[in-house]
């Protein structure tokens, strides 16, 4: 009995063994998404995070404010303006998250004691990310607030213990947009939608030609059509439709079930969809033809997609990521959908205001679809030449 059990014991670890892909998933597998979640959460804290100045004021005490705003860790000023108008364009392609506008007169109205009041502006799509760009204008904000009125009594002649406890030179009014209630499902649900039908879509586009392989079938379809373009694009078709029906039914069913409202346009969130569903597809059919089975396939593509929503930069910047992390996650499809998607589904943007998110998905599809393009031909010449070589045995 025992020799029988060590016996079976020995073939699987031999048969394990022999198997890299597997070794590869069970010991690498912890190893290396261990490392890429510990590098991608590895500063603790966001940092520089990027908001515009509207500067409708334009003094000395404007400038100290920006400056201080510049020294604080969570935020970095990428544009001062005057405009209000040109900030709402940055904030609406979310290039910046946050608005900090100082009015006209701001100066004046302060030594007036008129208490001006200093707008911000928040995009509250994610949580993480505004409540760090929050808390780093207020603070600076009411470190100024306090300074400029304790600096004030204190010339009065009050002493410093009182003038500590009575100031506010100015008002601070801060506004949320896109999530103002900040409902946790709200910021998470697109994102983990988004990666789920993505692991559901690879599993399935997995076995698109690396079955035909298995069962060595391939040469059934050449019957059809020996159109390299014809037998990529007919196998492909019915899993694009599929995919399509899936998705647009998980949007318009799901997200009205759990309260979520959707305010972009349907056309310009289908577009924008098949974009991305398309990329997925040919990346699986690009590795569908690169390896030779079903398992190996399937493997390849979940090896490729499980660290995907980590590094996508939906939850944590990507700009707060090492580098070479950066390349990862801008490699993968799911990165430039759901930075385009939330900003279509929850802030009604159109196509032009994701021009860089679709040129993203443009070059990983034409890059997946190139490398399918070509390996698909060389399994076709390459079944021509065996079946021209078994005639030649035949005579």
């Amino acid at each position: 009995m025992m020799k029988r059990f060590f016996s079976i014991v020995k073939r699987e670890l031999k048969h394990f063994i022999f198997t890299p892909i597997a070794m590869l998933i069970l010991f690498g597998g912890p190893l290396i998404f261990g490392l890429i979640i510990g590098l991608v959460y590895l500063n603790a804290k966001p940092l520089d995070l990027p908001i515009v100045v509207v500067d409708e004021d334009n003094t000395i005490l404007s400038q100290n404010i920006i400056e201080a705003l510049e020294e604080n860790q969570f935020l970095k000023v990428i544009k001062v303006t005057p405009n209000e108008f040109e900030a709402q364009k940055y904030f609406r392609n979310q290039t910046v998250e946050g608005i900090v506008t100082i009015p006209s007169r701001f100066e004046a109205d302060i030594q007036q004691k008129r208490n001006p009041e200093i707008d911000v502006n928040l995009n509250a799509i994610n949580i993480l990310t505004s409540n760090y760009i929050n808390t780093g204008i207020i603070k600076t904000l009411s470190t100024i607030n306090a300074g400029i009125e304790i600096n004030s009594l204190q010339k009065k002649g009050m002493p410093n213990n009182t003038a500590n406890d009575q100031f506010e030179s100015f008002k601070i009014n801060v506004d949320r947009y896109y999530n103002p209630e900040s409902n946790y499902l709200r910021f998470l649900w697109p994102g983990i939608t988004g990666t789920i039908l993505q692991q559901i879509f690879l599993l399935v586009i997995a076995i698109i030609f690396a079955k035909e392989f298995e069962k060595n079938t391939f040469h059934e379809i050449l019957k059809y059509s020996k159109s390299t373009t014809t037998i990529l694009l007919a196998k492909s078709f019915p899993y694009l439709v599929m995919m399509t029906f899936i998705w647009i039914g998980m949007l318009y069913l799901m997200y009205p079930l759990f309260h979520i409202d959707i305010i972009g346009s349907f056309w310009v969130i289908l577009t924008f969809s098949l974009l991305f569903i398309l990329s997925l597809l040919f990346m699986g059919v690009m590795v569908s033809l690169l390896f030779p089975t079903q398992l190996l396939s399937t493997e390849i593509l979940m090896i490729i997609a499980s660290p995907s929503f980590i590094v996508s930069g939906y939850t944590w910047p990507v700009s707060q990521m090492p580098v070479f992390i950066q390349y990862i996650a801008n490699a993968l499809p799911l990165t430039h959908f759901l930075s385009g998607f939330r900003k279509i589904v929850f802030m009604g943007n159109n196509l032009l205001d994701v021009k860089s998110e679709i040129f993203a998905l443009l070059i990983l599809l034409l890059i997946s679809i190139t490398i399918s393009w070509f390996s698909l031909n060389y399994k076709i010449k390459k079944d021509r030449k065996k079946e021209i070589q078994n005639q030649l045995n035949l005579w």
